[in-house]
């Protein structure tokens, strides 16, 4: 048997390549690859397996409402149903999955998580792992980050350079693949065939299974980044990355507005793309240090010592990101008239976003929004 661990990292597409295994797995299986069920209400991953190498005090932000006792025990019972699917099922090739993998390097003993899947029986183990451009990772998981804050930056660095290491030295016995995550350099333009031509190419067509919008398109236009970064501002200035369901309720709203215009896609503006692309050696190192290169990156201009300058900073979506400002006035007129929320306040904070981006118009309210 084959042991497959995938450990994301986080924004190169992860959540897309577990529903399709997870999705697929009754067929998967009948070519002898077992991407295990975790038994749990909702879960498509493995993720509960962290609490083999994270203690309670460093869970996942997701994981901590469990409660110490529950986190442990569902952790050690993931494990236990792994064991006992692969007894069952003895399969060829065994695939388990998670972005938060990825921090197994930093624990303080990974030995635990380590002897779990050494434990699993496989003649060989390999570690993949996808890397990203700079700024499409630094765009992605900003914009991450407004579902839960108003600071438009992400939560974590691109330390690609030091999670490689980190995985080699940790992993020294087992083998390290790193793949670019480029829609022009992986297998069929996805991850999803990406790593079916790797490990399954037998059964590749299962990874074909098209999508629902709400689970490919998980990015936002600009206009709505703008819209949730004020949103936060204004009614939760004091909870940075905390969830809520007010704003859960503002998002599906603004997703459903963007569906309707065709999922807009976000682009930086020149002077930060260039900035974070090359206003370092990052993707230079990862060239040569382990042969993975972006398409059209200009690698010679950081050969040449050409480093980008870093624009002035600003705090607000727009002084990075393109923003069409007729859009963005059309979507405030939207959410005005609709019930996405019927407070006053609301209307309120509408009127104000609508003088602080420069779009307000004398739009009378609706009735209700009076009653």
């Amino acid at each position: 048997m084959k042991l497959v661990i995938h450990v994301g990292p986080p924004k190169t597409g992860t959540t897309a390549l577990q529903r399709a295994l997870f999705g697929a797995r009754a067929q998967l299986i009948e070519k002898g690859i077992l991407y295990p069920d975790p038994k749990v209400r909702k879960a498509y991953n493995h993720g509960l397996l962290c609490s083999l190498f994270r203690p309670y005090a460093e869970a996942p932000r997701g994981m901590k409402k469990l409660g110490e006792a529950n986190y442990l025990r569902q952790g050690e019972a993931l494990s236990n149903e792994v064991r006992k699917q692969v007894k069952q099922r003895a399969p060829k090739l065994l695939i388990l999955s998670s972005e938060w993998f990825a921090r197994l390097y930093q624990a303080n003993d990974p030995t635990k998580f380590m002897s779990f899947v050494e434990s699993l029986g496989a003649d060989s183990i390999d570690f993949i792992l996808y890397a990203r451009r700079p700024s499409d990772f630094f765009l992605s998981a900003s914009q991450q980050r407004l579902r839960a804050a108003s600071i438009f930056e992400p939560i974590y660095p691109w330390n690609l350079d030091k999670l490689i290491a980190g995985f080699q030295a940790l992993a020294s016995k087992h083998r390290v693949i790193v793949r670019p995550f480029d829609r022009k350099a992986m297998t069929g333009g996805s991850i999803m065939s990406d790593v079916a031509a790797l490990y399954f190419p037998e059964a590749a067509d299962l990874m074909t299974v098209p999508q629902t919008s709400r689970q490919s398109n998980e990015s936002f236009s600009p206009e709505t980044m703008v819209i949730l970064q004020d949103f936060r501002r204004a009614f939760f200035p004091d909870q940075e990355d905390v969830f809520n369901e007010r704003t859960r309720k503002l998002m599906r709203r603004l997703q459903k507005l963007d569906a309707s215009d065709g999922n807009p896609r976000p682009a930086l503006l020149p002077e930060w793309k260039a900035y974070l692309d090359y206003g370092h050696n990052g993707a230079l190192e990862l060239r040569d240090r382990y042969g993975i290169s972006f398409s059209d990156f200009d690698y010679q201009r950081l050969e040449q010592g050409d480093f980008a300058t870093r624009p002035e900073m600003g705090s607000d979506v727009a002084d990075m990101v393109r923003v069409d400002a007729e859009r963005l006035q059309r979507m405030i007129a939207s959410l005005e008239q609709s019930f996405w929320s019927p407070r006053r306040s609301s209307a309120g904070w509408l009127r104000d976003t609508a003088k602080r981006v420069g779009c307000a118009e004398n739009r009378p309210l609706p009735l209700w929004r009076f009653g």
